[in-house]
Formats: structure tokens, C-alpha cells, sequence
């Protein structure tokens, strides 16, 4: 039986938990941004996990992209493939903490030509944690290095607490954000979520958010959504 999530998908960063062995989740998303530097959207964003251990998982996410910067054409291609691993090395009755690597990388190089996507790899290394507080309260929290190969790495991080709201709403709100390795150019987001369980094995998962801060204005998201569809098989 499925439960709510207290991160992941719709928020920004990720749990520590994990799919029984076996398992598959299957999500099927759109997502829209927009700031100072135009819009983009994502749609269909295809992402997929499946438990391999009670402690291990795999995923992978490939996004067809809308980009209309501003002042520019609009274009539109398949954005960058993710893949990754979850081990989950520490749970306890309170906490649970995971080690989730990952990489994205572009296939189209077509895409990257006309700004969707990148043609270089990024590797992920995030820490994810779980914390029950108590009265059904549940923080969690994500730091990790992204290694830009090609460019400037940066640290990524966030924090996010979620409440369910009877049997099948869970509702959640994160902080979440990055910086470059010389924690000089900040950026910080926020979003608020829900998670709908339609079924014990399907869910409607929803966020809306923004910017709070960015290095410059074309940096700062004036509207971030996510609405999507999640399915346990």
C-alpha cells in the first residue's frame, strides 16, 4: 500500500524513502517557470523509480521542454535524462537518512544548440533525511554537491515539513535552493504542496512557489507549478 509523500515529486528535493523490492512508481507530470528571462514548461515530464532492495532504489526522469526566453523564439525538445540510485543506510523509529547520486546528462544536441538542456553532465551527490517530530509533523532535509563538469559546481539544499490533513491529504511546504562552491550567488525558492490519494495506489500531486532571492533579477522565479499524477504498481 502506498502512502502520502513527504518529499519528492511535487516538491524540489527528495526523501529518504524507498520502494519495497519489486515495486514501480510511475509519474506523469507538467511543470511551468516563469521569471524576468522568459518561460519554460515541461510536458509531459515522464519520471520512474523501482525498488530493487528494502533499502535501495533506482529512477530515472526525461522531460519534453517548451522554452520561450525572453526577447527570443520559442523552442521546444527532450531536456536532459536523469538517472540515479537511493541506498537508504540509516532508519531508526525517528530518522531515517539516504545517500541519493545521480546523474543528468543531454541526449539531444540539437537541444542543447538552442538552450534546452546542456550537452555536459552534471553529477548529483545529495544526503536526504527524514525526521518524525511528532503529532504527525515530518521534516525533511537535502544537501548535496552537484559536480558541473565544464563549469562551476554548486551545493544544493533544502528543508521541508508536511502534515497530513485526514486520511488522504498530505500537505507540505520547502524551502529549497543552491549556491556556487564559493557560496557567493545564492538562490532561494520556496513551494507549497499537496498530495491527493485518489486510491491507495494513485495519487494527485500538486505544488505551486517562487523565488525569494537570486543573484539577479532574471535569476528570481516570479511562478514555479507542478501538477502531476503518481501511480504504485
Amino acid at each position: 500500500m502506498a502512502s502520502s509523500a513527504d518529499a519528492g515529486p511535487p516538491l524540489a528535493i527528495d526523501d529518504p524513502g524507498v520502494l519495497e523490492p519489486g515495486q514501480w512508481e510511475l509519474i506523469g507530470a507538467a511543470t511551468f517557470a516563469r521569471s524576468d528571462a522568459g518561460h519554460a514548461a515541461e510536458l509531459p515530464l515522464a519520471d520512474i523509480s523501482y525498488g530493487l532492495t528494502p533499502n535501495t532504489q533506482i529512477s530515472a526522469a526525461y522531460p519534453y521542454v517548451f522554452s520561450n526566453p525572453a526577447d527570443e523564439t520559442a523552442t521546444s525538445d527532450f531536456g536532459n535524462l536523469s538517472v540515479g540510485f537511493k541506498w537508504r543506510f540509516f532508519e531508526s523509529e525517528r530518522l531515517q537518512v539516504a545517500f541519493a547520486p545521480g546523474v543528468t546528462f543531454g541526449i539531444s544536441l540539437n537541444a542543447a544548440k538552442v538552450g534546452i538542456g546542456d550537452d555536459e553532465h552534471i553529477e548529483l551527490l545529495p544526503i536526504n533525511f527524514q525526521y518524525a517530530l511528532g503529532g504527525d509533523w515530518t521534516l525533511n532535509g537535502e544537501i548535496g554537491l552537484a559536480l558541473v563538469h565544464q563549469d562551476e559546481d554548486e551545493w544544493a539544499y533544502g528543508l521541508a515539513i508536511g502534515h497530513p490533513f485526514g486520511n488522504r491529504t498530505q500537505l507540505m511546504f520547502e524551502l529549497y535552493g543552491a549556491t556556487d562552491s564559493d557560496l557567493d550567488d545564492n538562490v532561494l525558492n520556496f513551494h507549497v504542496g499537496i498530495d491527493v490519494a485518489l486510491t491507495g495506489a494513485l495519487h494527485v500531486l500538486a505544488a505551486a512557489g517562487a523565488g525569494l532571492s537570486a543573484p539577479t533579477g532574471a535569476d528570481k522565479l516570479d511562478l514555479d507549478l507542478y501538477l502531476g499524477l503518481q501511480y504504485f504498481k
